[in-house]
């Protein structure tokens, strides 16, 4: 409770007195009565998820709108990898699945990404989804509480701020939660579900990288990395488009307010970056655990691509799953993208993320 009165805190703060998050952590509320009893439950009637292993867990990693979420969603079609849809994180539990599993079509009140704006990031209940948002809906904290809320007042860097974003900075306590309650989600997908291997799309544990190989050893990383003049703004706008859609921010925000809070998330987005490429640069990620994806490659090259990335995770997909592939590698050499961002609108400059992300132009060549 002490948290959701925090977040009501920033929003009446920043926009303005509005009743509109009541009625949103009310239904959270409901929400988690109804996924404390199931987690439990599972115990007594599904024990079997405890022993699951988690063996070759695939990461994919990256700053958002670099195609994680397509590469997310089409590696599922191997059929030997096991993600959540967005009603699964709301409801992890064995039981509240067999419970709520012919109810998702009325969950609709439930659905954190009500705001988003589909053209750029399709997602609805039945949408496989970001695993960052599973870890939010649980802990109302993280990255994503930063993101939406915090960086309003407070400024990236900060002692407060830094524990979100530099693992060795966090409780090791906290951390310790955070790992204990995804593994125990992941083992009762892959319980449900029959697949071997989660497979788990998370911008935030890019931050992480080097700490996930030292859990998993055999964990498989995919590092999604696209053109920061494409992602910075694009990444930017679905964070603030959910803000804009709920609460107006751009005409009900200080203007030294919203300047404050872009800086901070060009900040956030900035470091994303130069945290995974440091970890990499110090021969922190070992060769054999990791493949880079380019967007633009990912864009031509889908076939050699998937092959490349199928290979490295040790998987045998069905004959199915290349015709897919081809049909979509036809599709995307055809693509034209019809997403445009104002750098302006966010108080940026082409100049300045050349300059301030010169290494990634270097270094990935995107």
């Amino acid at each position: 409770m002490l948290k959701y009165l925090q977040i009501y805190r920033t929003i009446i703060k920043n926009f303005g007195f509005t009743l509109r998050p009541v009625g949103t952590f009310g239904a959270l509320g409901i929400r988690n009565l109804i996924h404390g009893a199931t987690r439990g439950l599972d115990h007594l009637l599904y024990p079997g998820f405890r022993k699951v292993p988690i063996e070759k867990p695939v990461f994919i990693l990256g700053n958002p709108r670099s195609g994680t979420t397509f590469m997310h969603r089409f590696l599922l079609n191997t059929d030997q990898l096991c993600a959540f849809e967005l009603w699964e994180m709301l409801f992890p539990a064995i039981s509240a699945r067999k419970m709520l599993g012919g109810m998702v079509g009325h969950l609709a009140p439930f659905n954190p990404a009500q705001y988003h704006a589909s053209a750029a990031h399709e997602t609805s209940l039945r949408d496989v989804e970001t695993d960052d948002a599973m870890a939010f809906l649980h802990f109302i904290d993280g990255g994503f509480r930063w993101a939406y809320y915090e960086a309003w007042d407070d400024t990236f860097g900060s002692p407060e701020c830094m524990p979100y974003f530099d693992p060795k900075l966090e409780a090791t306590r906290k951390k310790e939660r955070l790992y204990k309650y995804m593994e125990a989600c992941w083992k009762r997908n892959m319980y449900v579900k029959q697949r071997p291997h989660p497979i788990v799309k998370t911008s935030l544990f890019t931050l992480r990288a080097e700490e996930l190989l030292q859990r998993y050893p055999d964990a498989r990383l995919i590092y999604m990395v696209r053109d920061p003049l494409e992602t910075i703004p694009s990444g930017t706008s679905l964070i603030t488009r959910v803000l804009e859609q709920a609460y107006d921010m751009y005409n009900r925000a200080p203007k030294d307010r919203l300047d404050h809070y872009l800086e901070n998330l060009y900040q956030a987005g900035c470091y994303m970056y130069q945290s995974f490429h440091d970890a990499r640069e110090r021969d922190a990620i070992p060769k054999e655990n990791l493949r880079i994806v380019e967007y633009p490659r990912m864009m031509k090259e889908l076939e050699t691509v998937v092959e490349d990335l199928v290979d490295f995770m040790g998987l045998e997909p069905p004959k199915e799953f290349w015709d897919k592939v081809k049909i979509q590698a036809d599709k995307q050499r055809a693509h034209t993208s019809a997403h445009k961002y104002s750098l302006e609108k966010y108080n940026l400059t082409e100049a300045r993320i050349r300059k301030d992300l010169a290494y990634v132009y270097d270094t990935y060549k995107v």
